[in-house]
């Protein structure tokens, strides 16, 4: 699925973005595929930046034609980070996803991905998934949650270029599945990070206990509040303090 055409690149201000400065072109097409050794302004979730040292980590984007419809956009983010969660239980234990999108070992943040679509009326046309995947970086600057990567926690170095193909062929798979019609929300929510757990959450400035107790279709966090109410979040609007 994803060996027509790759584009390798030393150094780029986002993969994503390149990859999206090419629509419109002949190669713009299901397959394409955009790597980088380092990137200038990786962008995360929310507009944050991607920390990455050169040549230590995965930086990919792949194009997809998605022709979905735009209001089941979330469906996809599940797909991908499943995806990635099957690669990195291969190498070790305790992983899970944080909603909506992040990959964790334990407390620790080792992939992020960030999915920019194009639309033709309601519907997602194609899609510019782009993923971060730590691999042999050993130093991080602090952040919440504290960032890790393969080679902290096994103890060895890591041929990136092979856990890119690991990761491309599980994307493959679950891509598949996805479009033969399967519902991959149980399994989404099987290993969400802190499902069913009490935590302490933030929003609006104001800190409150909740217990998370599911996704919307849409992508929206039910979280359980203390008067046993549920209320629905979006990206923007709570965060998680552990």
């Amino acid at each position: 699925m994803f060996s027509k055409k790759y584009i390798k690149l030393d150094s780029v201000d986002s993969t994503n973005n390149y990859a999206l400065s090419m629509k419109g072109t002949l190669p713009f097409k299901e397959g394409l595929v955009v790597t980088a050794n380092y990137q200038t302004s990786g962008n995360g979730q929310r507009g944050k930046f991607w920390e990455s040292s050169v040549g230590e980590n995965v930086l990919v984007s792949i194009v997809i034609e998605s022709n979905i419809p735009a209001k089941d956009q979330f469906s996809l983010s599940q797909c991908v980070t499943l995806a990635l969660y099957d690669l990195l239980t291969l190498y070790t234990d305790d992983v899970s996803i944080k909603w909506p999108n992040d990959i964790l070992v334990g407390k620790q943040k080792i992939a992020g991905i960030l999915i920019q679509n194009i639309l033709k009326g309601n519907e997602i046309t194609h899609s510019v998934i782009g993923v971060g995947l730590n691999v042999n970086q050993t130093k991080f600057k602090v952040y919440s949650p504290q960032a890790t990567s393969l080679k902290l926690l096994l103890n060895k170095t890591f041929d990136i270029s092979i856990i890119q193909e690991e990761l491309l062929k599980y994307l493959a798979e679950r891509i598949k599945q996805l479009r033969s019609g399967v519902n991959q929300q149980k399994e989404y929510l099987s290993v969400l990070f802190l499902n069913n757990k009490v935590t302490v959450f933030e929003s609006e400035g104001q800190k409150f206990m909740g217990i998370i107790k599911g996704v919307s279709q849409r992508g929206k966090l039910h979280i359980q509040l203390e008067d046993d109410s549920v209320a629905e979040f979006d990206n923007q609007e709570v965060k998680f303090l552990f």
